[in-house]
């Protein structure tokens, strides 16, 4: 039975799909560095969001082979969160990137989390609905 749940790969696919409009809204309404900042900003997110479900899943590999939690394990998403603020402080001080721009395409990520949600609520309703149309009682 399919889960009712948004998958990783559902979300990233989604952020792509937003950051991609609005990069392309960017372009025609703003200016290509505020196209191209989006652009940087949701590949930042997706990155983060890759990394964050690889760690749990090496978390979770850990854990199993060592009977509990383990220090690695415990010290893995600090390490993940330090990179990624250290890689956003770098680009922005760095750089002279569009931060407008950047963070509509940080904000890319939750959106597509609440699209990929309200798509996996909205197609677990036309299942259950389809099938209670297609039992007929006896």
């Amino acid at each position: 039975m399919k889960s009712n749940l948004p998958t990783v790969g559902g979300i990233q696919l989604t952020t792509a799909i937003v950051a991609g409009v609005l990069s392309a809204i960017l372009l025609a309404a703003a200016s290509p560095s505020a196209a191209a900042a989006c652009a940087i900003g949701a590949g930042v997110i997706i990155a983060n969001f890759y990394l964050l479900a690889w760690i749990g899943q090496w978390m979770f590999a850990i854990a199993s082979q060592s009977g509990g939690a383990h220090r690695l394990g415990l010290v893995a998403a600090p390490l993940k969160l330090l990179f990624i603020v250290s890689v956003v402080a770098l680009l922005l001080s760095r750089t002279k990137i569009d931060v407008p721009g950047f963070v509509l395409g940080v904000l890319a990520q939750p959106a597509a989390i609440f699209i990929e949600t309200w798509r996996s609520r909205h197609s677990a309703r036309h299942l259950h609905g389809s099938a209670e149309t297609i039992v007929e009682p006896d």
